[in-house]
């Protein structure tokens, strides 16, 4: 008599549940798929970087990325111990050092990355050169030590007059910074700047008689 019960309750229950199961398991194939088209769409934009010509490197780019490395890992246990911190700091009673403790603590937490940031974001660490559509793919390392590629032709690039802090070039309103003795070829350096054009000397207009 339980077996009959048990064999109604599942026959009943197999109706209802199988349509969900189904559901859930489509759309969990459904997420698996686009993941997967995702992670191949990356791999096949990195194979076809490897398959350009690299033509500069930026030799500070291992300095950078282990400095970058250190200061989000400061980062977190930072914020990790923090609550810790505060419910030392509190438990003796003095405000003078509840604020030091936290500004030191938040200096370095927050203010060091966004510094250390400022200054990388422009420091270029390849060049890929295209040779079909005349492109160069500059990468850089964002602030979550991602790399993050712009690609640009001659016409994009703009040489300040004065050159701002760590920008060579701005490339589609992009600053970089790249230094002319690392790259491999030194032409491509001279086109992307704008040397192999004819000089402005900027001497001025020929002064005209506007009277008349």
């Amino acid at each position: 008599m339980l077996r009959l019960c048990v064999r109604n309750v599942w026959a009943q229950n197999k109706t209802v549940l199988q349509p969900v199961l189904f559901k859930d398991i489509g759309a969990n194939l459904k997420c698996l798929g686009v993941s997967q088209k995702q992670y191949f769409g990356t791999k096949k934009k990195n194979k076809e970087i490897e398959s350009l010509e690299k033509i500069y490197y930026g030799p500070l780019t291992p300095q950078i990325k282990t400095v970058k490395v250190f200061s989000l890992t400061s980062s977190v246990a930072g914020l990790l111990a923090q609550p810790i911190i505060i419910r030392e700091a509190a438990a003796l009673e003095s405000t003078s050092l509840l604020v030091a403790l936290c500004s030191v603590v938040g200096f370095f937490t927050f203010v060091t990355p966004l510094l250390l940031h400022l200054v990388t974001k422009k420091y270029v660490t390849e060049i890929h050169y295209d040779p079909k559509t005349s492109t160069y793919k500059a990468t850089t390392i964002n602030f979550f030590l991602a790399e993050k590629r712009t690609d640009f032709k001659v016409d994009d690039v703009v040489v300040p007059e004065i050159p701002g802090m760590f920008t060579t070039m701005t490339a589609k309103g992009k600053p970089l910074f790249i230094e002319a003795r690392h790259f491999t070829d030194p032409r491509h350096y001279a086109k992307i700047m704008g040397y192999d054009k004819p000089m402005d000397f900027k001497l001025g207009d020929d002064p005209q008689d506007t009277t008349q």
